[in-house]
């Protein structure tokens, strides 16, 4: 594998360089040179050109998994890419550290970011211009595999700067065996509020002090969008980057409000902070003390390998007039701006998102699904989930109406500091109400837009 070399390491050899050039310059003239071989004489074969070095492209990823997801990378994906482009070499590069976002910003500022690289959100690269547009290697018809909930985020002023690995999304697991004692059939896609909240009600066990050893349901209290939207309420003026909070308008509200009384109402169906072991909230359902989980599609691997109990999936519960919605999550590959090696890195995101290695990335033992809608059947059919008898198509089937999770202009400062410090007085402290939280939140991030003099 060839050294890359720095700045400093190329200057002192272009000097180098440059200063044999000047002293050859200064040395006698060289003797003649040998007369030509005679006619007829033997012809001395020409010297083969020497090996063109491969291109090293930095590529940063990840599995959560296990030391067997590091070898999917290693001993997998990348020797096939190598092995298909035998002009080009790949090094992994952990993306799994805690700090692993923050430390590709660092980089990418620097100039020392990956190649390419595998991201949620776009962590700021993409609006801080680190990114490499890409719009002219991934044509419409390229992005039109996609569902557009995924490519949402990797939009900016009309500019492509990512491409979709796998689908992030939602749907309802459950504890049969939970529902088969309490007597409730397993939801059938039809569902409503006022359906869900009675199962949930007959789901929730207490003992003789009163007290809830079992809960019908769990609030993912920080994803609660597709609630307002199934209500025919908006989060905000935008799919992406908005200004203008609209939760706290009726529709938004009165969803919102169902969420936060299955907490803190007065007949509770969903555990408080602390009254449930911290497994955290993807996971809950793995306690075996709820009835229903909102559980995201790479969770299927954890519940399959976790669960004691019988458990399934089905659909999203619908809104009060049966509106059907869900969310979805960005991640995906992007590229760096500062790239040395563009059409290569072009090309392995190409190899990354391609069929192939989505379809491994199935099947495999990451259990990922695909965001390539001409791969949903091998979700539905063939992903380990599929294979152990579990309706994972159903979510397939809320990705035909996810939305993108909503995310304001200037997200990481409004939610650091105005956002989190409130919803966790309405969620996690309890010290404010609903209400209250709400029209806080939604006074103070348009302050601070029109402080901002941001329209």
């Amino acid at each position: 594998m060839a050294r890359h070399i720095s700045r400093r390491d190329f200057l002192r050899l272009s000097a180098a360089t440059a200063s044999g050039a000047l002293l050859a310059a200064c040395q006698p003239a060289p003797a003649p040179s040998a007369p030509a071989p005679a006619e007829g004489a033997a012809e001395q074969p020409a010297a083969a050109p020497a090996a063109a070095e491969p291109v090293n492209l930095r590529l940063a990823e990840g599995s959560w998994v296990g030391p067997e997801g590091l070898k999917f990378w290693t001993d997998h994906i990348i020797p096939k890419f190598e092995e298909e482009n035998p002009g080009i070499k790949v090094t992994y590069e952990d993306a799994e550290g805690a700090d692993y976002v923050d430390k590709l910003f660092t980089m990418a500022v620097a100039g020392e970011a990956p190649d390419a690289f595998f991201i949620w959100w776009s962590s700021g690269l993409m609006e801080k211009g680190q990114l490499l547009q890409l719009d002219e290697y991934f044509d419409k018809e390229y992005m039109a595999d996609f569902f557009p909930g995924n490519i949402a985020w990797q939009v900016l002023d009309g500019k492509l700067y990512g491409i979709p690995k796998y689908i992030s999304t939602i749907c309802l697991g459950y504890n049969k065996d939970i529902l088969d004692e309490a007597g409730v059939s397993v939801p059938d896609g039809t569902w409503t509020w006022d359906q869900y909240l009675d199962a949930c009600r007959k789901c929730t066990k207490r003992d003789a002090d009163g007290k809830i050893t079992q809960w019908g349901t769990y609030i993912g209290h920080d994803y609660l969008a597709h609630y307002v939207w199934m209500n025919h309420g908006e989060w905000m003026d935008g799919d992406l980057f908005g200004t203008k909070p609209l939760f706290r308008e009726p529709p938004a509200l009165e969803a919102l409000k169902f969420n936060w009384d299955m907490v803190y109402g007065e007949d509770p169906v969903a555990p408080r902070p602390g009254e449930i072991a911290d497994f955290g909230w993807h996971n809950v359902l793995t306690t075996g003390k709820v009835a229903f989980m909102e559980s995201h599609s790479w969770m299927v691997t954890n519940y399959i390998a976790e669960n004691n109990f019988n458990w399934g999936f089905t659909d999203l519960v619908n809104g009060p007039d049966g509106t059907k919605s869900g969310l979805t999550f960005t991640n995906g590959y992007s590229i760096y701006k500062g790239t040395k090696h563009v059409d290569e890195s072009v090309k392995l995101v190409k190899f990354l998102t391609g069929t192939w290695a989505s379809t491994e990335m199935c099947t495999g033992i990451l259990g990922l699904q695909p965001a390539r809608r001409s791969l949903t059947s091998v979700w539905d059919t063939q992903s380990m989930g599929a294979k152990e008898g579990y309706d994972v198509s159903a979510f397939s089937r809320v990705m035909e109406v996810a939305r993108l999770v909503p995310e304001f202009k200037d997200n990481q400062k409004i939610a650091t500091e105005i956002w989190n410090p409130i919803w966790e007085q309405v969620w996690i402290t309890g010290d404010l109400g609903i209400e209250e939280g709400v029209n806080l939140a939604a006074d103070r991030i348009t302050e601070y837009y029109e402080s901002a003099g941001i329209a």
